[in-house]
Order: C-alpha cells, then structure tokens, then sequence
C-alpha cells in the first residue's frame, strides 16, 4: 500500500504540531489561577534596623486601594528564609507576596554560614562558629517572633491578620513559633505556610505541630533531595548529580553511611538524613493541614516564581559549599507554590476568603500539583 504526502497533509500536520506547541507554551508560560502573577499593588522595599527586609504595598498612586492610606490596615507577613539564605535571594517572592497586599518582614540575620565545604577543611574549621549560629533554631524563632511584634506594632498593619511563612529552615521554624507564640497568646497567629519545611529544627516540628491551633499549608516536593516530602536526604544525588561517570552502587551506599553518620556532627544529637520523617510527618501530626507535593520542583525552585532567582541562591551555594544540588528539569516555567499561598492566605485571613476558596478549590487539578490531602 502506497501513500502519497500531499501538501493538505503536510499542512495537517503542521497545524497539529502548533495546535501541541501553543498548548505546552499555555501551560508552561501563562499562570493558571488568578494569583498566579503579580499582585495590583505596586511594591517598596527597604531595610529596617534591627527588623530586617521590609516590603509595603501601595497602589499606583501611592495610597491604598481606597485612596486612604492613613486608615489601611493591610495583614502581614512574617517570612523565615532558609539556613544560609540571604532574605535579598527572595526577593522575587517577596514582592510578589507583597503586591497581593501583605506587609512582609524577612529577618536578615543567619544569612551567612561562611564556608562549609568538605574539599576546603581548613576554611571551614575557620567557619565553624558562623556555621553553628546559622543553624541554631532558637536564634531564628527569637527573630521571627520579633518581626511579628514588630508588624503588629505598625499602624499600616492589622494587628489580628498576621501569618508566618517560611521556606526550609525558615519553615520549620515558623511551625514552632506558631505553636509558642499562640500559646501565649491564642490567636495571635492567623495562619502558617511551610515551604519544603526542615523537620530537623529544633524542636522538631512533627513532635510540636500537634499544638498548632492555626490553619498549616504544607509545600513539599519529592523531586527536592534536601527536605523531601519523605524519605532520605540523599547525600550521593546532592553531590555527585552533575559528575560525568556515576558512582557504582557501593559508592552510594557508603556516601548515605556516610552522611548519616555526620548529621549529628552538623546538625547537632538526633539528627538524621530522614530529617524525622520529613513534610509527610509534620502533616501526620498537624491538627489541621493541607499538603501539597509540588511536581519537579528542587529544594530552592519551589519557594520561588519560575524558580531562576533562588536557583542562583543554589549556585552560589554550590560554589561556597562544594555540593552539587540537583536540578530538576521541570516541564512549566511558574512555580505554583506562591499563588496558592496567596489564596490560601486570602482565605484564613479573611481577606477575600471566597476567592481565596475558589483558587484552592483548582489545586488538585493543577498539572504542576502531584497530589493534595487535606484534613
């Protein structure tokens, strides 16, 4: 049987292939919810002495959306960055947090970690006080819960629309100030959002997010080698993902022991690279919590835009550190962790909870989502 290629099929064809071609730009280029870009609100950013990174939204005029800036009252943000990353790294974020309509504060201490890196030992026994300080959770919560006396001080802020987002360290760390500081003071913590949240702060957040009497969004990501939604940090993929000859089995292995048996030296007694069950753990024991495994997403994209700023944070790190994080190639450009901490966020602090809802509702249809639960 023959079969001649006219130029109708060559044209049926083509028309095909753009038809294929329009319909993964759509899904890779366009934002798929309606917080899925940048906010309304034109963003400034400045330093506070003593606070940190602080970023007030204003509209294109300068004033509130009522054009009375005196009497607005926006809610607020408290973000932890993770361990060894500069707030200014996620400043991409921020701002489009920011131009929802949040005031952000981002504490800027911890940022630097000095040089932790196995092939420069003598440097980093030189770094090792910075190291541990950078590490040390009481440090971080004693700053968030700073930052959030300091956002309920402010007259542009409402006092009772107050949440606590982090990334990483940052998001572990946030688990427990909400859990301290609505003990003190019930209530005082609307919401919190984790971002591939490190269950190895102390304490440990599983054991502590039982007492939580606040909404918890959990991001995570399998495709994540540091804080994976569960299972190892696994040490032979962080270094040897980018070396040109794969290490034989018995290599890997022996870098897991080996990485096992250092937690503790790094981050202190009862650390393990399975960071006590990790994000699936912390869901485990939550009163009330929503997770969501994010598809494709490493340890540094998922809390970003479409992930290129805070994975120059992961290049830096890798040139400081000598660790090879991975990269996963991911099939869209706009990471969705942000937008559904939006709506998440319009809905427990009441600023439009049903289209805070209606985003929400999207997300287990989202092809950037791998799977949600909620309880």
């Amino acid at each position: 049987m023959s079969f001649q290629l006219t130029a109708q099929h060559l044209l049926g064809i083509c028309g095909f292939s753009l038809l294929v071609a329009v319909s993964q730009a759509a899904r890779a280029d366009f934002p798929v919810t309606a917080f899925g870009e940048r906010g309304p609100y034109r963003v400034s950013m400045s330093e506070v002495s003593g606070q940190g990174l602080l970023l007030v939204p204003h509209d294109a005029n300068g004033n509130t959306a009522n054009g009375k800036a005196a009497k607005k009252q926006w809610p607020g943000i408290v973000f932890g960055h993770g361990l060894c990353g500069p707030a200014r790294s996620y400043s991409q974020s921020l701002e489009r947090l920011c131009s929802w309509g949040f005031v952000v504060i981002a504490n800027q201490e911890q940022e630097d970690c000095g040089v932790v890196n196995i092939g420069n030992p003598i440097e980093s026994m030189q770094s090792a006080g910075k190291f541990r300080y950078c590490v040390d959770s009481s440090v971080m919560a004693g700053n968030i819960k700073k930052n959030l006396h300091y956002l309920a001080s402010r007259s542009d802020v409402n006092p009772d629309a107050l949440a606590l987002v982090g990334h990483s360290m940052g998001g572990g760390v946030s688990i427990d100030v909400g859990v301290s500081v609505n003990a003190e003071q019930p209530g005082f913590v609307k919401a919190v959002v984790g971002i591939a949240p490190w269950n190895g702060a102390r304490p440990v957040p599983s054991s502590q997010v039982s007492k939580l009497n606040a909404p918890l969004l959990i991001f995570c990501s399998n495709s994540d080698k540091l804080c994976p939604c569960s299972g190892a940090s696994t040490a032979a993929e962080n270094v040897s993902v980018d070396l040109p000859i794969p290490l034989p089995g018995f290599a890997n292995k022996i870098a897991d022991q080996m990485a096992e048996a250092g937690m503790p030296f790094i981050f202190g007694p009862g650390a393990d690279v399975y960071w006590h069950g990790g994000s699936a753990a912390i869901y485990k024991h939550a009163r009330t919590a929503t997770l969501v495994e994010v598809r494709d997403a490493n340890h540094f994209a998922i809390a970003g835009t479409d992930g290129k700023q805070l994975e120059q944070l992961m290049y830096h790190l890798t040139k400081v550190n000598g660790l090879k994080f991975n990269l996963s190639g991911r099939p869209y450009r706009w990471i969705p962790t942000l937008e559904y901490t939006v709506a998440f966020l319009y809905d427990k602090l009441q600023l439009d909870p049903q289209k805070g809802q209606a985003v929400m509702e999207k997300i287990a249809s989202d092809e950037r989502i791998a799977k949600v639960i909620s309880k």
